[in-house]
């Protein structure tokens, strides 16, 4: 039988048995290798999205530190002075000095940590950490010793303690002699006010209930401390290949037989080098038992619809190949032109297995995909939307493209206005377009923008901003994402701070010109000597060279008002202030700072040639005799010179060095030692 011979019906329908069964098989083996490689897409875009969502908590809570860290920065410099000054003033014995009472100057804020050249901690007002011995976290003791044998103090950011896992901050400052490294550390609950240490088991939680592929979460430091777990890391080949990672500051992967990501070592670090470093590694690992699960029930299910739909179609086709085709592919095609973009949830009826039902089923799948894309942008727009901070995405030439919700509020602008515009139309003078793009040309990723954001109506608002550029698959740069923090309130607070502290400086001044007790001695009162005190302060170094202070007191003089009576008291400071101001330049001034103790300011005079008229004072006053020749005195004094430093740590090395010379044994003047850097 010859097969022109055959009906036109058996023609047609083996014609179509020997096409259609070749597509229905290579339809299957596509519609599953695109569903395998949409489902491992999705793995990886997960796994890639947790990684970032991780890093970027860790680095975000950690640079939250950074402001309530610059807070405390002036004050861990002071409270450094003051123990180093003790500790001198003690002759270099650390028995010798009142711990506590440093620490009650500060409000009992700070810790105090006194730690030897073996790197042991053999005294502190914070008893869990006496006897800690650093040699047993070898970079770190390297640091410390390195930090002794020098002369520079540091401060470090807020960081976690190893003891106890809280939020501290520490500062160092080397003894003179390098025995000892003198630390003084921020208290948690005084940190605790500002800032909320990160949760490391709840960011872990939170990482897995949002990605099911996640096994294992581990967050270590550099002596393999787990942190947030209170342990340390015994696994020899993991410790390796976290030394490595941290050693070389790149990232390690670990592939599976699955060719998928198995096991990857991240790594971060805040705040490079010295004291602040905070090098970490994020050990994530990652459990596909899911996915292949999937995967497998996906290939089954693609080899029993090509089966069935093999079969059903080889009976729909004896009984249709006959009828027409052209009615149902009108109906078809009319069917598709009505579905767009806004009506999606439309279902093509599927009729058969045949090609109509095939076509009928591909646009299905095509309509669900596609829905599924758009509902994943739309995710992804309410995340954007639900960042409680200025978000702003620009393309390429820093023209806005994207804001979130937050953004839109904050300005007060419709969407449409600010859309298309330049960054630089949000900001006052502080940000210009030219100086954006001559910085993101040397760097993709700037922090730490200071600046003032325009809103609706033309008020003002101080924000801090960080801009970084995001790339594509083939690294170039598509655009930029700017994020910025409102701080005007905290500048308001730290303004009112500011306004208190000069109200109550001023009132002090008030109360003290009030107590005038000049008329005696004809020396200046208090409140004169201070106003030319903080005159000459403001004006060096640009009126002054420099300037120097004297703080000189009589020895013995209450003996003498005990002895001689107060009207031979009296007499005898009247002299003394005629001796000092005798040998005094014009250019000099001497003031009654209380009692028989009195505050001389030289402007344009350095340390020894203060020093020498000082000097000189002091002989005069031991070879003179006073009240009808009754009465021998001395004086003794501290004399320190202006180094960059504010009023009261001047007045207070000044008093600090006359006390020195009372305990001496008086009629001496002591002055101020320079350290050289």
């Amino acid at each position: 039988m010859k097969f022109r011979n055959l009906s036109i019906k058996f023609t047609v329908m083996i014609l179509l048995i020997g096409i259609v069964t070749p597509i229905y098989f290579l339809f299957a083996v596509i519609n599953y290798n695109s569903i395998r490689n949409g489902i491992l897409n999705n793995t990886q875009l997960a796994v890639k999205q947790t990684r970032i969502n991780i890093v970027d908590t860790i680095i975000s809570t950690e640079k939250s530190y950074e402001l309530v860290s610059t807070y405390y920065d002036g004050l861990m410099a002071e409270s450094l002075q003051q123990f180093k000054a003790a500790y001198e003033a003690s002759g270099g014995d650390v028995a010798a000095i009142d711990l506590e009472a440093i620490k009650q100057t500060f409000q009992g804020n700070l810790d105090l940590y006194i730690i030897d050249e073996n790197g042991v901690i053999i005294r502190t007002t914070f008893p869990t950490a006496l006897g800690i011995d650093f040699k047993t976290v070898p970079d770190f003791f390297k640091t410390l010793t390195a930090l002794r044998l020098g002369s520079v103090p540091e401060i470090s950011h807020v960081t976690t303690d190893l003891n106890t896992g809280e939020l501290r901050k520490w500062g160092y400052i080397p003894t003179a002699d390098h025995r000892y490294v003198l630390e003084a550390g921020i208290s948690p609950g005084a940190l605790s006010q500002y800032v909320t240490q990160l949760n490391y088991t709840d960011m872990e939680k939170n990482a897995r209930d949002n990605n099911p592929f996640i096994a294992e979460i581990k967050v270590y430091d550099k002596q393999h401390m787990i942190l947030g777990r209170d342990a340390t890391e015994t696994d020899e080949a993991r410790i390796a290949i976290i030394d490595g990672v941290i050693n070389s500051g790149v990232d390690h992967s670990i592939i599976g037989d699955d060719e998928l990501l198995d096991q990857e070592y991240i790594y971060v670090n805040t705040f490079p080098g010295g004291m602040n470093d905070s090098q970490k590694v994020i050990a994530i690992t990652y459990n596909y038992d899911t996915i292949i699960r999937q995967i497998n029930g996906t290939r089954i299910s693609t080899m029993l619809v090509f089966l069935v739909y093999t079969v059903f179609s080889l009976l729909l086709i004896y009984f249709l190949v006959t009828r027409t085709l052209t009615k149902p592919l009108i109906r078809l095609t009319s069917r598709i032109k009505a579905v767009s973009g806004n009506n999606l949830d439309f279902e093509m009826p599927v009729t058969g297995t045949n090609e109509m039902g095939q076509l009928a089923q591909s646009f299905n799948d095509l309509s669900q995909k596609l829905k599924s894309t758009l509902v994943t942008k739309k995710y992804l727009e309410n995340v954007i939307d639900s960042v409680g901070d200025i978000l702003i995405i620009m393309d390429q030439d820093l023209k806005i493209s994207r804001i979130n919700q937050y953004t839109r509020l904050f300005l007060g602008r419709p969407c449409d206005v600010i859309i298309g515009e330049s960054i630089a139309t949000l900001f006052d003078s502080s940000f210009t377009l030219q100086e954006l793009q001559i910085k993101l040309t040397l760097t993709p990723h700037l922090e730490n923008l200071e600046g003032t954001i325009v809103k609706e109506g033309g008020q003002k608002t101080s924000v801090i901003a960080s801009i970084s550029a995001f790339r594509g698959e083939d690294e170039t740069i598509n655009g930029y994402i700017l994020n910025a923090k409102d701080i005007s309130k905290t500048k308001k607070i730290l303004k009112k701070l500011e306004e208190s502290n000069l109200n109550l400086k001023k009132q002090e001044s008030i109360l003290l010109e009030q107590s005038n007790t000049a008329a005696l001695t004809g020396a200046s009162n208090r409140g004169c000597i201070f106003s030319i005190l903080e005159d000459i302060h403001a004006n060096t170094p640009l009126l002054y060279a420099t300037f120097t202070v004297i703080m000189i007191d009589l020895d013995h003089f209450k003996a003498i008002n005990d002895r001689f009576g107060h009207q031979a008291g009296d007499a005898v400071l009247v002299e003394t202030v005629r001796i000092m101001l005798a040998n005094l330049r014009k250019t000099d001034f001497l003031g009654r700072y209380g009692g028989e103790e009195f505050l001389i300011v030289m402007p344009d005079t350095t340390l020894d040639e203060g020093y020498r008229m000082a000097d000189r004072i002091r002989v005069k006053i031991k070879d003179t005799r006073f009240y009808n020749n009754t009465i021998d005195l001395t004086i003794s004094g501290g004399i320190a010179e202006w180094d960059h430093n504010s009023i009261s740590e001047l007045i207070e090395s000044a008093d600090r060095l006359l006390y020195q010379a009372k305990k001496s044994g008086r009629n001496t003047i002591l002055r101020q030692e320079k350290v050289s850097l």
